[in-house]
């Protein structure tokens, strides 16, 4: 037997290094890596996010505190009553003194005014007043209804007084 040399009958030695595995092992760790890159960075973009919610929501806690109070109720009762405020000054406004000056000037000769109410806030007018004749009340109604000056005229009531006049009341809207 001729003489075998071991040492080099077992092959030329591959020079370049690992082949497959080694490389896929390199590709492997480094997505690996990439993914706990990218999940650590997701883990701290929402804690930054979670941290700034929290400095809103105590500024939040903070300005919804400051308008409680005595403080804000007097600013918006103050605001609507100056929206009332400005409603009746939008609104026609009635003299009242003119009012009662054209009523008397309307009033029949026969009939007595004994009261007058004005309200501003329903719009009426109520008269009181008292005469010898039902036809006098008549004449009275049908003075005031040839103005403009109401929309609506009621008899609030009539009524025979011990001596024989008759009291009535009628109320004009306007």
């Amino acid at each position: 037997m001729a003489g075998l040399n071991l040492s080099s009958s077992g092959g030329e030695k591959k020079e370049g290094g690992g082949g497959i595995s080694d490389s896929s092992l390199i590709v492997i760790s480094s997505i690996f890596f990439l993914v706990i890159a990218g999940w650590g960075g997701m883990r701290w973009y929402i804690k930054t996010q979670n941290d700034t919610l929290a400095k809103l929501d105590a500024s939040l806690e903070e300005s919804s505190s400051q308008l409680r109070g005595n403080k804000v109720n007097r600013v918006a009762y103050f605001d609507a009553r100056s929206g009332l405020i400005g409603e009746q000054l939008k609104g026609e406004s009635v003299d009242a003194k003119k009012l009662l000056s054209q009523i008397e000037g309307l009033t029949v000769p026969q009939v007595r005014l004994t009261k007058y109410e004005y309200n501003a806030t329903e719009r009426f007018v109520e008269v009181v007043g008292e005469t010898d004749n039902f036809r006098y009340i008549a004449e009275q109604i049908i003075s005031l209804k040839s103005e403009n000056l109401f929309a609506g005229i009621k008899v609030n009531s009539l009524k025979r007084t011990e001596t024989g006049r008759i009291e009535f009341s009628l109320k004009a809207q306007f």
